[in-house]
């Protein structure tokens, strides 16, 4: 037994957690958009991004294998360039939500790209699957001071972007609320595996072993705790083969133990609300944004 005292979520059928393996995709959106002069002709990154196409076929029949059904953050420059690479998503049942439309970071546009930015993204998920999409993770986490406020305007279920807690918790902006399912980047494949020099990453990639281990640590205090476990994955980072292997493995071992509730984003983000509302769960509540403008002490370029 832990001193640690527990989160208090209940999860559904008695589940001692909650988990989901969770993927953004981006496939070449990373390198066109950051070397807008250069990004076409960068063909070690492009090429490396394209296995985008060889992996989500992959990934969709290993989760269909598993029998799960997993929540996709696509780009929507990938769903109107790649149709045919995001089809097994649809097919498979999976949830395809909002991750921008050019991988853009929210917080280096103008209000006036940002909201273009969002409302492309939205019609194209809207297009392809024949219904808004209820969840959001920003490219690069990489919220703005208006960001929650027109994801709540734009009738978002939830957001999964911020860093700030382990467990669900309620963004209060521009008068509504979302349900927000908060990340840790260390269950990001990036820092384990991502070595690409055109996008100026040198990570010391981990074998997928070594990587595995700091997966199964967080799930297993998830477990423990009664918390949870949402993982990030990039296809052109998991997909190749012994990766592959070893998050499939692992995926299968956990549905073994009999006791996480795997399930989309949106599923667990109803469930949070649901739960909310019937008195089962107190959430801690964040206002966004934290700041509109630099707090005085910080105004200043200093000495």
């Amino acid at each position: 037994m832990t001193v640690v005292p527990p989160y208090g979520i209940p999860w559904p059928d008695g589940k001692r957690c909650a988990a989901c393996v969770s993927w953004d995709v981006d496939a070449d959106s990373l390198v066109l958009h950051r070397s807008r002069d250069r990004g076409f002709e960068l063909y070690a990154a492009l090429s490396w991004l394209r296995y985008d196409e060889v992996a989500l076929p992959r990934i969709a029949e290993v989760l269909s294998r598993l029998g799960i059904r997993q929540t996709f953050f696509v780009c929507g420059w990938c769903i109107e360039r790649y149709p045919a690479m995001c089809e097994p998503l649809l097919a498979g049942g999976h949830e395809i939500a909002y991750h921008g439309y050019l991988h853009e970071a929210p917080n280096d546009l103008t209000p006036e790209q940002e909201l273009d930015e969002l409302h492309r993204g939205i019609e194209l998920i809207e297009r392809f699957t024949g219904s808004r999409p209820a969840g959001s993770r920003v490219p690069y986490a990489a919220l703005s001071s208006r960001s929650a406020a027109w994801l709540v305007e734009e009738g978002f279920v939830y957001d999964s972007s911020l860093l700030s807690d382990s467990v669900p918790f309620v963004v209060e902006a521009g008068g509504g609320e979302l349900i927000e399912l908060p990340i840790d980047t260390t269950l990001s494949d990036w820092p384990h595996y991502a070595f690409v020099p055109d996008l100026g990453t040198f990570n010391q990639p981990k074998s997928p072993s070594a990587a595995v281990e700091v997966f199964r640590s967080e799930l297993e205090a998830a477990r423990e705790l009664g918390g949870l476990w949402i993982t990030i994955w990039h296809p052109h980072v998991s997909g190749r083969p012994a990766r592959l292997l070893a998050w499939a493995e692992l995926v299968e071992e956990i549905l073994g133990h009999g006791d996480v509730w795997f399930a989309t984003l949106g599923e667990i983000a109803r469930h949070v609300r649901d739960c909310i509302e019937a008195g089962t769960y107190e959430p801690p509540v964040v206002r966004l944004p934290y700041y509109e403008s630099p707090p005085p002490e910080f105004a200043d370029s200093g000495p």
